[in-house]
């Protein structure tokens, strides 16, 4: 009976070192934390919503900007096909009016829809920030939950 007893003790010293080697179960992940039940939590629920329409509102100024800057590289090459055209070649004002006609194309696509979405997004985004500023502006927060906050949609 004492060999037996022994014999469990070696092997529960020689099983130690193995499980010692085990990584670690991963930690739970912080529970969402609906925001109703956080004191501040409307005012975090706003920062975040206002962060996301910056966001919003930055995407759509860049791809303004960028049709914007399309169209003005066209601008440039239209100045300067301009300036050498040969209106007695009829090969050279073939390729003036498809670059004319591909300006005027980008000039359509820039004042269009990046427009209005740019407007619409900033106005957005306006509404964000009011709202932000009308509930929580110089008042002091309280610490963040600890875990994702569930904030409402959009109203």
């Amino acid at each position: 009976m004492r060999i037996a007893w022994l014999g469990l003790a070696l092997l529960g010293g020689l099983a130690a070192p193995a499980l010692a080697q085990v990584p670690p179960y991963p930690p739970a992940p912080p529970l969402a934390v609906p925001a109703p039940a956080l004191p501040g939590a409307n005012c975090y629920c706003l920062k975040q919503a206002m962060d996301e329409t910056a966001a919003d509102r930055a995407a759509r100024q860049n791809a303004l900007a960028a049709a914007q800057a399309q169209l003005g590289q066209l601008d440039t090459r239209l100045a300067e096909a301009r300036a050498r055209e040969d209106v007695k070649n009829p090969q050279s004002v073939a390729e003036f009016r498809q670059l004319l006609a591909q300006r005027d194309a980008a000039f359509r696509d820039a004042n269009g829809a990046p427009v209005a979405e740019s407007q619409a997004a900033t106005a957005r985004y306006n509404q964000a920030v009011a709202a932000y500023n009308a509930q929580c502006a110089g008042r002091p927060l309280p610490p963040p939950p600890p875990g994702p906050l569930i904030c409402p949609g959009p109203r």
